[in-house]
């Protein structure tokens, strides 16, 4: 994987604020989509965008671009889809941060400083179906700073948070979750509606966070 797009600092903003309005969005290619994701960040105030599967390779340089956001991609090298990103508003006090080696993980990550806590670590994350959670990726991630929010699509799923089935990653997810001390915030509603009629919808994207102290007042998805 390549590292995360590195910007100037001149360009770093200065805001520092209480709240963050997030928006994670597994956009299974992301050129197609870019138009309709700037115009739901402006709907729903966005101040930051964590995406998954972005498709994107790096002589896509110049593309996906929206209007006010700076761009932070991580591009799946060697082989076809995958990848992950991250929007932030270009008037946050943010700025990307290189991510660890990992084996299984993909993964964008940046450091937002807010006004009431500490330094916070957002990471989009994205975990092929066919690959295993390991303990060592997450560790890796939660490293990166003493508060910690990594979010996206985990392919871990577990009837405790409604989703259909318990897999094998998300047995051992709820094994992580009290090893390692991180919390597992799930929405209540499905966020994956497969093209085959026949599957169900389920829940596949969620966030995990540890050393977090602000309050979370939702987590819904957006159709």
């Amino acid at each position: 994987m390549s590292m995360p797009g590195r910007v100037n600092l001149n360009s770093v903003g200065r805001h520092k604020p209480k709240n963050i309005s997030l928006i994670s969005y597994n956009a299974d290619g992301l050129i197609g989509s870019t138009a309709e994701l700037g115009k739901c960040a402006l709907e729903y105030k966005a101040d930051i965008i964590m995406v998954q599967e972005t498709h994107l390779k790096p002589h896509f340089r110049n593309s996906c671009k929206i209007s006010n956001f700076i761009l932070l991609r991580t591009d799946r090298q060697g082989a076809p889809k995958g990848g992950t990103a991250i929007y932030y508003n270009r008037a946050l006090y943010c700025c990307p941060i290189d991510t660890p080696q990992l084996t299984n993980i993909e993964a964008t990550a940046c450091r937002l400083s807010m006004t009431g806590h500490s330094i916070i670590i957002l990471v989009s994350v994205y975990l092929p179906p066919k690959k295993e959670l390991l303990r060592s990726d997450l560790e890796a991630l939660f490293a990166l700073g003493d508060a910690v929010i990594l979010v996206g699509d985990f392919n871990s799923k577990s009837s405790n948070w409604k989703c259909n089935y318990t897999n094998r990653n998300g047995r051992e997810m709820e094994a992580l979750a009290e090893s390692l001390h991180f919390d597992i915030v799930t929405p209540l509603t499905p966020t994956h509606y497969p093209n085959n009629i026949n599957h169900r919808p389920d829940i596949l994207d969620i966030a995990l966070m540890k050393g977090v102290t602000l309050k979370l007042s939702c987590i819904e998805p957006l159709q």
